[in-house]
This record gives structure tokens, sequence and C-alpha cells, in this order.
């Protein structure tokens, strides 16, 4: 039989029903409404981020006019002695939105993506946002495409495919399939691939097609190259589900078997499997609560606070090389706010790089655990692509404290000698910018995952066919 026959068979015998077309017709508007809802989350980012942009902007602008009018020499009246401190400087940061971020949320909706830079801002306090939890079970999200992939794509594999060739001997109508020349093989292998092959098919057309509607904020050129690691991850992953069904059919078991064993397997690496490896992590590496962590930033914080005179005075006593005006024009409060912040960074340190350790370890234990679901391999990778992972996020406030703190080291010794800014220096500073990691760096880190999950279908596959060797009519009724 050509393949044009074994689809006019499919087509007849399942494919061209009313049921199955209902079936892929749902999949498709669930597809739909989960792209729909990653792209509302991305929308409402981008409204954060623009917001937070234009208050900087007012504020910043209103700041440079005042510092132009003291420069000029004209009506001081109006104007504060505080004018052109550096520590009345903000600079905004957010994390880019990559071009696929639409189709996965991740950990966006959790973790923070701006802030305002200010030295008049402790570090502690530049994100007000933070959540301490699991990164397996963070990774779940929301609805979104990549989370319609991860659990509705397997789930209709197995409703097409479960009952490949024990529905015909089930019937008793399998000799007679097998009677007109066709091999147990070609019939197993031909139904499995052109079932499977209508429910991808559904799957690379929506998303194809909320590729190119939900484009307005990346170029389609932009979204092309990501977009085609997803698919490749997207047809490994399915290939992965594909051997699992051809695995469990090839055992020869009726139709209630087949369908019981892939639901449980579904169900196994879809849910059970992350759920447990987030008990198990939750245990290894237990992180502080959120409650603790900010009760012992704060009473860090008051503390320093409460000693703002001693730290000021210290200060001076321990670097006399520096030059303090006290005569100068900018308040002298203002130094001893810098140096009040500066002692609650350096105090609060060590507990945001406990909560930052924690994260690592838990996120490197991910990428060990990985290895026994499938669903986490996808999901880290679509992740990724969206630009949506806890890795990104951890790396974007790295860099944004690392930016304050080179901005603080520049800036500081002005601050306590009471100088002013210009406008020269002000325009002469560098802006923050994020430094994204490129492609190809995230696809090495997720290629040996997807040549794992690869290799288990290519074996799946092998113990297929040996099983096709044997294969019995009858079948077991067991």
């Amino acid at each position: 039989m050509t393949l044009r026959d074994w689809f006019s068979v499919e087509w007849k015998l399942t494919l061209g029903r009313p049921s199955s077309w209902a079936l892929f017709a749902l999949f498709a508007v669930l597809l739909i409404y989960a792209a729909t809802t990653g792209k509302s989350s991305l929308d409402t980012r981008l409204e954060a981020i623009e917001r937070h942009q234009q208050e900087v902007s007012q504020t910043m602008s209103v700041w440079l006019q005042n510092l132009q009018l003291k420069e000029s020499g004209d009506d001081q009246t109006q104007i504060s002695p505080r004018t052109g401190s550096a520590m009345d400087v903000r600079f905004s940061s957010y994390l880019p939105q990559a071009p696929l971020a639409d189709f996965a949320i991740g950990q966006s909706d959790i973790l923070p993506y701006l802030s305002t830079i200010s030295l008049s801002t402790p570090d502690i306090r530049i994100f007000s946002r933070y959540e301490f939890e699991d990164p397996v079970s963070l990774m779940m999200g929301g609805f979104d495409l990549s989370t319609a992939i991860i659990v509705l794509l397997p789930l209709l594999l197995i409703v097409a495919c479960f009952d490949l060739v024990s529905a015909d001997r089930d019937a008793n109508r399998l000799g007679l399939t097998l009677s007109q020349g066709i091999s147990i093989s070609s019939l197993f292998w031909n139904r499995l691939l052109l079932r499977s092959a209508a429910v991808m098919a559904v799957l690379i057309l929506v998303t194809v097609i909320m590729l190119l509607a939900q484009s307005d904020t990346s170029t389609p050129a932009d979204r092309f190259m990501p977009f085609l690691v997803w698919t490749a991850g997207t047809l490994i992953y399915a290939a992965f589900w594909v051997a699992a069904i051809a695995l469990v059919a090839a055992f020869n078991r009726r139709s209630e078997f087949n369908i019981m064993a892939l639901l449980s397997i579904w169900l196994a690496f879809v849910f059970i499997v992350p759920s447990g490896a987030s008990a198990i992590l939750e245990t290894v590496y237990p992180t502080p609560t959120r409650l603790s962590y900010l009760a012992e930033a704060r009473e860090t914080e008051n503390d320093a606070r409460l000693q703002e005179a001693d730290i000021a005075n210290q200060f001076i006593l321990d670097h006399p090389e520096m030059l303090v005006n006290e005569a100068a024009e900018v308040p002298a409060f203002l130094r001893s706010n810098f140096l009040v912040n500066r002692t609650i960074d350096e105090a609060t340190k060590p507990i945001l790089d406990e909560f930052d350790a924690a994260a690592r370890q838990r996120e490197s234990s991910v990428g060990v655990i990985r290895y026994l679901s499938p669903a986490i391999i996808a999901q880290g990778l679509f992740n990724d692509l969206a630009g949506t992972s806890a890795a990104r996020h951890q790396l974007y406030v790295q860099q944004v404290r690392e930016f304050k703190a080179h901005y603080s080291e520049r800036l500081g010794p002005g601050v306590v000698a009471g100088q002013a800014l210009t406008t020269a220096d002000f325009e002469a500073f560098d802006r923050f910018s994020f430094r994204d990691e490129s492609l190809a760096r995230t696809l090495q880190r997720h290629l040996i995952p997807l040549l794992f999950l690869l290799l288990m279908t290519i074996a799946a596959v092998f113990v297929v066919n040996r099983r096709l060797a044997s294969f019995s009519i009858v079948g077991r009724r067991e």
C-alpha cells in the first residue's frame, strides 16, 4: 500500500470522523487561548515597563531642569539646596522581553523584571517583590502555549493513538487486515505516524499563526530563529511520547489496558515526578521563608538607621583623607543618608547572598533531576527561549546590583564631600543596559537533555520493533 492508500484508510477509520474533528478543533482552540493568555501577560509587563520608564524620565527631567537653572545663575529662590545631589539621581532598569516572551509566562509573573536604581535606595529595597519557591513548581506557571504543549499534546497523542492495533484485534478483524498482505509492522507504524502527524499538524499550524499574529512587539525575523529551536524541542518532546505510546501498544494488550497505562505514564511524567522533585528539593535545599528574609533585612536596616549619626562620624574618623566640605550647599543629611545606605548594603549583603546561593543550588539540582521527566526538560527549554526563566531574572538582578555598586563607588566620594553634580557629569553617566546571553549559549545548555530525550526515543523504538517481530494476532487478554 502507498502512503496515499494508508492515509485514505486512516481518514475513513479515524481522522475523518466528526469526533476526531471536534477533538482537533478543541485542541486548536485551547492552543489559541493559551497563546493569547501569554500575549496578555507580555502586554501587562510591557505596559509596566513603559510606565516605569516614563515615571523615572519625568523625575529626572525636573531634576535636570533645576540643575540647569542653578548653573545658569538666574533666580535661585525656587531652587532647593539639594539640587544636583547624586542622591537624587534615578536610573530606570528593566529586563528586556525576549522575542518569544508571549509563548511562555514562566516565572516572569513572580520574579522582578524592573527597578529604579538610586543611591538613596538600599539594595534590599531595589526589588520590592521577592518570591523564593522551588523552580520546578514555578516553571509550570500560568496557562500559556508552553504549558499547553507540555500537558495537552501528549494527552491528545494518547487519545488518538492508544488503540493502534488493539481495536482491530478486539473486534476480531486484525487477521482479516493482515491477510491482505500487510505486515503488522507496517500497519503499526503507518497508523501511529499518520495519527500523530495529524495532531502535530494542528499544533504547528496554530503556533505558526500565533507567531505571525502576535509579532507586534518583535519582528518575525527576530522570532524566527528562537521559534526554530522551540519547534525542534517540541518535535523531540512529541517524538518521546509517540515512542512511549508505541511501546505500550507493542505489548499487545487490550485497549482498556493501553489507555490506563498511558494515562498513568502521562500523570507521572507531567505532574507526579515534577511535584516529587519539588518536595525533594525542598528537603535537601530548604530556602528561608520570605517572611524571615524580610524580617531579618528590616531589622538590620533599622539598626543602621538608628546609628545614623555614629556611622557618619565614624566614617569621617576612618577616612580623614577624604575632603568633607562642611560649608557645602548640599545638605549634610544626604551624606549621612549615603553612608547609612552603604552600611545597610554591607550588612544585608550576606542575607541576599544566602538567598541567591539557595536559588542557584536549587536551579542546579533541577538541571540534574530534569532527566527524570521529559516535561521538566521541555519546560526548561521553553522558558529559556521565552526569556522567562529564573536564571535570566537572577542575571538581571545581579547586573542591577553591580551597576549600583559601580555607580556608588564612582560618585560616593563626591557625595561625602557635599559636591553637586553638573549637567555634563549627569550626561556622561552610562545608563543601565542588560547583557543577555546568546541563543547559541541557551541551546548549548539544553543540548544534552534534548539528546538524552532523543536517545530514550530511539531506544523505545528499538524495543517496539523487537516486540513487533513476535507480535501475536490473538494477543494477551489479561
